[in-house]
């Protein structure tokens, strides 16, 4: 038991030095940034004769010497490792870049793997329960490096500064417990706008009186509305 709660631990730490790693800058006070970019990793599969949700990629036929697969209209033989791009803007305002490699294929689906980097503009972040439906999806790592009085990208959430019971988190419901220690999560969800939908799943890495750090999970819905 001692040795599985050693690893444990030492993964959550390996976890939390990259998550430091990915940190940038760190956002201002009253810093509430209104165009949002997430460079999300992916993983999408297509089945035979249908259509990526949200793009012009489709499956249109399997052969033995690879798939063939409509992009922009024009039919194109893609094999293992192959490259796979699309740029567009599934929703007004979301502006999606898919940089993929065709992982697999089989006479069912093609399995394509790679980057997503979503650019939300005019966002105005509000809370509320999102809308999951949309077959848009994208899920990835964030990290978030803040100083006392600014927000958390994508949220109404305000580093409120540390206090004697922890981080302290503005923005949060009035019944809702607003301090957080090293390790503790913070949830959110809501709309970033119109047909864009988001949930952070974040944990507090580190905090000071300046500064808030901040690493986890994002997944962004377009559409379903």
């Amino acid at each position: 038991m001692r040795r599985l709660w050693a690893k444990v631990v030492s993964l959550a730490v390996v976890v939390l030095v990259l998550l430091v790693g990915l940190l940038g800058c760190t956002l201002k006070p009253g810093e509430h940034p209104s165009k949002l970019t997430y460079k999300l990793p992916t993983a999408l599969t297509v089945a035979l004769g249908e259509t990526l949700p949200g793009t012009d990629i489709r499956y249109e036929q399997y052969d033995e010497d690879g798939a063939y697969l409509l992009l922009g209209g024009k039919r194109a033989l893609k094999r293992k490792g192959d490259s796979v791009t699309w740029e567009g803007e599934p929703v007004p305002g979301a502006s999606v870049k898919l940089t993929l490699r065709v992982v697999w294929f089989n006479e069912q689906s093609v399995y394509l793997a790679g980057t997503a980097q979503v650019v939300v503009s005019d966002a105005s972040p509000r809370s509320e329960p999102p809308i999951t439906t949309s077959p848009v999806k994208y899920t990835g790592v964030v990290a978030y490096s803040l100083a006392k009085g600014a927000y958390i990208p994508g949220t109404t959430l305000i580093y409120a500064g540390q206090e004697e019971q922890g981080a302290a988190i503005g923005g949060l419901s009035e019944d809702e417990y607003p301090y957080r220690h090293a390790g503790d999560s913070v949830l959110w969800e809501g709309r970033l706008r119109d047909d864009v939908h988001i949930k952070l799943e974040l944990r507090v890495i580190q905090y000071s009186e300046r500064t808030l750090r901040v690493g986890g999970l994002v997944t962004l819905w377009l559409g379903g509305t």
